[in-house]
């Protein structure tokens, strides 16, 4: 069984606080793309090894035409 985290992280465009579900095992380094809850802008988001075992989200707004349907 894999376990499933939730991270908050803020949206570079509005400054609004969302969450994502994680699973570290099977999602990291894997583009996920969200829409802000606030905003609805599209964003890209990949989970990385950060410093000390911590997990980095790199977050960035992603143009309509470069969506995944």
């Amino acid at each position: 069984m894999q376990d499933t985290h939730a991270f908050e992280y803020r949206c570079p465009s509005c400054g609004a606080t969302n969450q994502f579900n994680l699973s570290p095992i099977r999602d990291m380094y894997q583009e996920h793309q969200e829409a802000c809850a606030c905003c609805n802008k599209a964003l890209s988001l990949v989970a990385a090894d950060g410093i000390g075992g911590k997990i980095n989200l790199i977050i960035d707004e992603i143009e309509p035409d470069q969506r995944i349907k």
